[in-house]
């Protein structure tokens, strides 16, 4: 059975590389790249991380999935079909006709439906995809922030990390509320991205532990807790750059005024 099920995903398999690889991933490096400042830091992480793993980040706009995938996972992508990561969006919002429907299952988007529980069949096929080496990407506070603030994570990437066994990759970005805003359908230009992905998060510990609620919640506050500090990181980097920033110019502006002193009394002295 499953190697008809495999044999029968080929077609699928070539037609999500099709659209990803000559669609979907110029489109969104020539706005994140050429219309926007983006900059990508700790990417070998995810470059030379062995499958599978979940790649977890923050929520900001209707778009996360598709402005960042394509910077953090290629070139790898290009040429290991494994590493096109699966998603999960809301049914509601992107599953809109027969269209819109063909482009995300084309694209490993897997439907999901808000408030129907953490055994729903998307939650049944991400763990299956998982236990077959695959890379999916979450969002562990389950929707899109409203006030910039990381929320808390909810149950359901606690469960599929329990019942999988697998590591997470976390990723904190900012900037992209700008390019985005709720509410907006056309991107932004001329904003600055950080995309900063932190180091892999093991979760041997909590296997020994009872497959419960109680659990999956402890699993989800470890990775909230990683990206809140990656979080950190990021502000407290760009408060020192600020800091360096300044100093610099007021380094520079001491010694001009410095050099226009020394050159008054050169004159002084010559008359």
């Amino acid at each position: 059975m499953q190697f008809i099920r495999k044999i029968l995903d080929i077609p699928h398999h070539i037609l999500t590389y099709i659209i990803v690889a000559f669609g979907m991933v110029p489109l969104f490096m020539f706005i994140m790249k050429a219309l926007n400042r983006t900059e990508v830091r700790n990417k070998r992480n995810i470059q030379h991380a062995d499958l599978p793993f979940i790649f977890v980040s923050n929520h900001v706009s209707m778009l996360d999935d598709a402005f960042i995938g394509p910077l953090v996972f290629s070139p790898r992508a290009f040429w290991d079909l494994r590493f096109i990561p699966y998603h999960t969006p809301e049914r509601k919002n992107f599953f809109k006709g027969p269209f819109f429907s063909f482009i995300m299952w084309a694209a490993r988007s897997i439907p999901f439906t808000r408030g129907t529980g953490v055994f729903q069949p998307g939650m049944e096929k991400v763990i299956r995809l998982l236990k077959g080496k695959n890379v999916v990407h979450i969002y562990p506070e389950g929707t899109r922030t409203r006030t910039g603030e990381i929320g808390k994570g909810r149950i359901g990437v606690g469960r599929i990390v329990r019942e999988t066994g697998v590591k997470v990759i976390p990723c904190f970005h900012k900037g992209l509320d700008a390019v985005l805003p709720i509410g907006h359908k056309i991107p932004n230009t001329g904003k600055r991205i950080i995309i900063q992905i932190g180091e892999t998060l093991y979760f041997d510990d909590f296997m020994q532990m009872p497959n419960t609620p109680k659990t999956w919640q402890m699993i989800s506050d470890k990775i909230i807790e990683a990206l809140i500090g990656l979080r950190d990181k990021v502000e407290n980097e760009n408060k020192d750059n600020g800091v360096v920033l300044n100093q610099s110019l007021t380094s520079v502006s001491e010694e001009r005024s410095i050099d226009k002193a020394t050159d008054q009394m050169k004159l002084k002295e010559g008359s």
